[in-house]
């Protein structure tokens, strides 16, 4: 899809200025980086780049200005207006199995925090399974769909991260949220932001498939929103109320309700 001309008041994603902030050695894994005006989800536009990869050191990145049906964990809707935020997928396939991508959401959001921690004024916060806060409320998310067969997994890793928005363009949204802006004093590149992630989910690729999440615990938890908070879990046959504890080897939570795990 044909890209709009940049706008004055607002400066477009562009593949030269967001390949300024990912480093030589990841930037080798990148096969092709898309911008895309509009889409209806970055993550199934990456999942059409699934079939063009034929080595597992292939990767495709796609991002957009604009979705018209984002989505978030458990098909939520998740509110993409153009020109704000970072909408960003990227595409592999793996030889592990789903099975072993156990912890990967918790990871992509330990690196993403990670990368853009210099940039902040104050620290993302990941709340289990997949979310980034700051200030106390929802700035982000991390969607990862697979798909496989007995050679190879697909993975797609998505990123939906309030970069510039306010409280107009973010009416429609049915929870607490928050945007990156409204925490700086200091204006925000989306571009500089959008490399960052890049990297970032560029550098887990390698490290995700040699060590799993058992190499971002510790990260994890030093950033564990949840973790000695008072939380009430919902199951199929009801609700129990307790303390998050934190989270096994696999990314699972550790939940205690009268004093039992």
């Amino acid at each position: 899809m044909l890209r709009r001309k940049m706008s004055k008041k607002r400066r477009l994603l562009g593949k030269k200025e967001i390949l300024k902030s990912v480093s030589n050695r990841t930037k080798e894994a990148l096969t092709d980086l898309v911008i895309l005006d509009t889409t209806g989800s970055t993550n199934d536009e990456a999942k059409k780049k699934l079939s063009e990869i034929v080595s597992f050191n292939q990767s495709y990145a796609v991002f957009a200005e604009q979705q018209l049906s984002g989505r978030g964990r458990s098909g939520k809707k998740w509110v993409s207006p153009a020109n704000l935020n970072i909408y960003f997928s990227l595409a592999w396939k793996s030889l592990l199995k789903p099975s072993e991508l156990e912890g990967l959401s918790l990871s992509v959001a330990v690196v993403v925090s990670k990368k853009l921690k210099p940039i902040l004024t104050e620290s993302l916060k990941i709340k289990w399974p997949n979310d980034l806060f700051i200030g106390g409320k929802k700035v982000g998310g991390i969607l990862v769909e697979t798909s496989s067969n007995q050679e190879e997994t697909g993975i797609v890793v998505g990123v939906g991260l309030n970069v510039l928005m306010s409280d107009k363009e973010g009416a429609s949204i049915d929870q607490d949220w928050t945007s990156l802006n409204l925490h700086q004093e200091k204006s925000l590149d989306r571009n500089l932001i959008a490399g960052l992630v890049l990297d970032a989910v560029l550098e887990l690729k390698s490290n995700f498939e040699e060590k799993g999440f058992c190499h971002y615990k510790p990260q994890f938890e030093e950033v564990n929103l949840l973790k000695n908070s008072e939380c009430v879990v919902t199951f199929d046959k009801g609700t129990l109320t307790g303390k998050v504890v934190g989270v096994t080897d696999k990314g699972e939570l550790i939940f205690t309700e009268n004093e039992k795990t």
